[in-house]
């Protein structure tokens, strides 16, 4: 998107179940607001004092999963005298977005693959729309693109520091055998070890522990020697922003780190473990609509201006918003 958002909004539905053979049904759906200055200035975990918040619990005319039930609290005989999704529920939706500051931005945690989809159905079946500049963006792969870029940037520095200690240790090599190969410091050298029978050992100890770490064979045919160059393997530059990732917010989502062609530990993209990962805990209560929301707005605020660029340079608008196949 080209412009600048004014306002982000943390999405998160409960439903009846996950995405199957047909749509599952919203049972609850939570949206907190808060301006872009103030997710900016707010400090790392903490929550901006000016929020805007809406959550609704509703009958979802359907029976929920037993699983469904079990990790949201949520039972077909609590929301029994419930409103549905209806045209009030989704008018009462329109009107919350139009108070905020404009370009808004829906963010739900693989909204593309489950949120989205199912709020926009539920709209299209009421023949209702969000107001045109409605942005969206999916946290997942925003998340996942943002460990990789910091992982990337971390490797980049540790191997510039250790490729300029080797040259460092490369410099001082080549100095002192420079220094030993001219006249004066031969004769020099032979006058000390005429007087200090071990001069000789040190220094060709010293000089094979070197070459040992540097990896450096003197020449053997000419009267200066000369170290083999020492060079960095090439780097692979990564894009800032890859293909996102498929799944909803479970064992798919890992994204397996590569170190030395060698694939490492997997790192978990859930919101817990993301939340965990950026804040040191996890949060203290999940499956809880309006407590995603807000635990998926302090991973937004701890990552600060990355953030907001990344929604910024991906974001949709939502009325064009397709799904995922």
């Amino acid at each position: 998107m080209a412009n600048q958002l004014g306002s982000f909004v943390f999405l998160d539905l409960e439903t009846t179940d996950l995405i199957g053979l047909k749509t599952p049904k919203i049972t609850e759906i939570s949206l907190i607001a808060c301006s872009r200055k103030h997710l900016l200035d707010t400090k790392r975990g903490e929550l901006p004092r000016v929020l805007h918040k809406q959550t609704f619990c509703l009958n979802p005319q359907r029976m929920i999963h037993p699983k469904a039930s079990e990790s949201t609290g949520l039972y077909n005989d609590l929301l029994e005298n419930e409103s549905k999704f209806d045209e009030n529920t989704a008018q009462l939706i329109v009107h919350f977005l139009r108070r905020l500051q404009s370009p808004t931005c829906l963010v739900a945690h693989n909204g593309n693959r489950f949120d989205f989809i199912i709020l926009k159905k539920e709209l299209e079946a009421l023949n209702a729309q969000l107001p045109d500049d409605t942005y969206c963006v999916d946290s997942l792969p925003l998340f996942q693109a943002l460990e990789q870029a910091r992982e990337q940037k971390e490797k980049d520095a540790q191997e510039n520091a250790d490729n300029e200690l080797a040259d460092l240790e490369l410099s001082a090599l080549t100095a002192m055998e420079e220094l030993e190969g001219s006249p004066s410091t031969l004769s020099q050298m032979q006058k000390l070890n005429e007087t200090t029978p071990q001069r000789s050992k040190i220094t060709e100890n010293y000089k094979r522990a070197l070459r040992s770490y540097l990896d450096v064979t003197p020449s053997q045919d000419k009267p200066h020697r000369t170290p083999r160059q020492r060079t960095s393997p090439p780097r692979s530059k990564r894009q800032l922003f890859p293909d996102e990732e498929t799944s909803k917010d479970g064992p798919s989502a890992d994204t397996p780190p590569i170190s030395n062609g060698q694939p490492t530990i997997k790192k978990r993209f859930r919101l817990c473990d993301i939340h965990e990962r950026l804040l040191g805990e996890p949060p203290k209560i999940s499956h809880y609509a309006e407590c995603d929301v807000k635990a998926l707005l302090k991973c937004a605020i701890a990552e600060g201006s990355e953030f907001v660029r990344y929604a910024e340079e991906r974001g949709v608008m939502f009325r064009n918003f397709s799904g995922r196949p």
